[in-house]
Parts: structure tokens; sequence; C-alpha cells
């Protein structure tokens, strides 16, 4: 304890859309929550696009025009949000607790 509070306490600072809605993405695996800005459908839509390709996964735009949309975007970018930290959740439980490993 250092001043009564604890050495290990942290804060992610939440800046606006674009500096939130990646966040889970580094930070989810750790067990830490954070909160994603969804009000940008297209912004939504480009950091979809981004980390499908950051981490090998298909991607299939979906445009303005089509019915639903926004829902349809966010909907997208949350299941890849999800699918992304359980894998990487997963990989680090896995993990050796080891010098030079995630765990340390």
């Amino acid at each position: 304890m250092v001043s009564g509070r604890s050495a290990h306490e942290f804060h992610i600072p939440v800046m606006g859309t674009g500096f939130t809605i990646g966040t889970p993405f580094e930070v989810a695996r750790y067990g830490i929550s954070s909160v994603v800005s969804l009000v940008d459908d297209v912004l939504v839509e480009q950091m979809r696009r981004y980390y499908s390709s950051r981490f090998g996964r298909p991607y299939e735009a979906i445009r303005a025009g089509e019915p639903d949309a926004r829902a349809r975007r966010i909907c997208a970018y949350l299941d890849l949000m999800a699918d992304v930290v359980a894998e990487q959740s997963a990989a680090l439980r896995t993990a050796p607790f080891e010098p030079g490993s995630a765990k340390i």
C-alpha cells in the first residue's frame, strides 16, 4: 500500500471515440474493463476493418445504405471484439508464468 492506496492502481483515460473504441483489444485480456463509444457507426466500421486485418479475420463491408446498416455495423464490431478478446484471454491463461511472457 502506498499512502492508503494500492500500488497497482491506474486509470485508462476516456478522451473521445477515437481513443476508446479499441481499448478492449489492448486491455480486456487482463481482466480490465473499459468503455467503448458506439456513437459513430462510420468510425465503428472503419475500426472493424482495421481490427479484422490486424487479427487476420475476414472482413466484408457493411455499406451505409444497406438495411439496418448502423445496427449491423455495431453488432459486427462487438462480435469481432468478443471473439478476439476471448482468444487473447485463452492465450494468456495458457502462457507460461516466466520472465518475458505476457504474464510478467
